[in-house]
């Protein structure tokens, strides 16, 4: 990873990757180990989502401030689930994946638009009750404003998939603002 970092041209991107891995390592290797339950995985997963946050630097502007802390989260925890699934290919039980959702305190309403600050605080709401898939692809497109392009190569999946998600990620948060079923989405 390290060579990564000296391969950066440009000094302030080299200190910024520095400041990312002095605030968030601790809490991307916590992720991916809860992910993954293996340290040795937990390290080779924080070290692959280092070099996607690499090439997406330009996404993170200041380095400590929740949405760069949500940009981290969901690129550690697609990685882990990445590696989790290519070592379960190679088990012949099925094995479940644990939920796990952004906490509420990560995402700030997302539609700074809206001037009533209860409709942005339900649209928080809802869109933290979202299946993670859900959340993430909202947070990266309306927050973050990546491209359907990014998005792909951030989560590890398909443009197509991506413009598939983002249509059933709008379909959910819509029947949960409207008062709809709990459950849609989940």
């Amino acid at each position: 990873m390290f060579i990564w970092v000296a391969a950066l041209e440009n000094e302030h991107d080299r200190d910024k990757v520095s400041e990312i891995y002095r605030l968030y390592h601790g809490t991307m290797l916590y992720i991916a180990a809860s992910v993954l339950k293996d340290p040795h995985l937990a390290e080779d997963a924080v070290s692959e989502a280092f070099i996607k946050i690499i090439k997406h630097l330009d996404k993170i502007d200041p380095v400590d401030c929740y949405r760069t802390r949500g940009f981290i989260v969901i690129i550690v925890r697609n990685t882990a689930l990445d590696l989790w699934r290519k070592r379960a290919k190679g088990c012949e039980r099925e094995v479940v994946l644990e939920e796990f959702a952004i906490p509420s305190g990560c995402l700030d309403p997302v539609l700074e638009k809206i001037t009533s600050l209860e409709a942005c605080q339900k649209i928080a709401d809802c869109i933290n009750q979202l299946h993670e898939n859900y959340s993430d692809i909202l947070y990266l497109k309306m927050e973050l404003d990546c491209s359907n392009k990014e998005m792909a190569k951030i989560l590890g999946i398909s443009r197509d998939k991506v413009k598939m998600r983002l249509y059933k990620a709008r379909q959910a948060l819509e029947a949960l603002l409207a008062g709809g079923d709990k459950s849609y989405g989940r």
